[in-house]
């Protein structure tokens, strides 16, 4: 077995470096193709109401929100999109399933009555995995509401 405490001290270094850069490059040459990766993602955003409009139902609009009501049916998903910083109030709730651009995924038992607040929200799609129709009312905050007159 190979012990590192047993090289001279300035070939300790030399080799700790060596390990960590082929570490690096392993990692990064990852070729992967299920599993998305940071260099070939972008971080553009893709408007709700644009990539699922039989999902999303625009409210109301001015120069400070968006409101929108979403809407998804038992077994049913919704398309790839983002979102800017928003509120969330549950009309109606049942289970979620968001499967984020990294591939992870996350599970919500939605309440009705429940309220939230995000910052933004990267490229994600939603699945309802529950047995009820799930609505929601969604407050976006638009960029130029945090700019002050000039």
């Amino acid at each position: 077995m190979f012990v590192i405490h047993l090289l001279p001290k300035n070939f300790k270094m030399k080799y700790l470096i060596a390990i960590s850069l082929l570490c690096s490059l392993l990692t990064a040459c990852d070729q992967n193709p299920e599993k998305p990766t940071n260099a070939v993602s972008d971080n553009s955003d893709i408007d709700a109401l644009k990539a699922s409009p039989e999902n999303f139902k625009l409210l109301l609009e001015n120069d400070h929100v968006r409101v929108l009501e979403y809407t998804l049916k038992p077994g049913t998903k919704d398309q790839i999109h983002t979102h800017p910083p928003k509120s969330s109030y549950i009309v109606s709730g049942g289970k979620l399933k968001v499967n984020l651009e990294n591939g992870d995924t996350l599970i919500f038992d939605e309440k009705a009555g429940d309220a939230s607040w995000m910052d933004h929200v990267g490229k994600h799609y939603v699945e309802n995995i529950g047995t009820t129709e799930i609505k929601i009312i969604l407050t976006e905050v638009k960029s130029s509401a945090n700019k002050k007159d000039q």
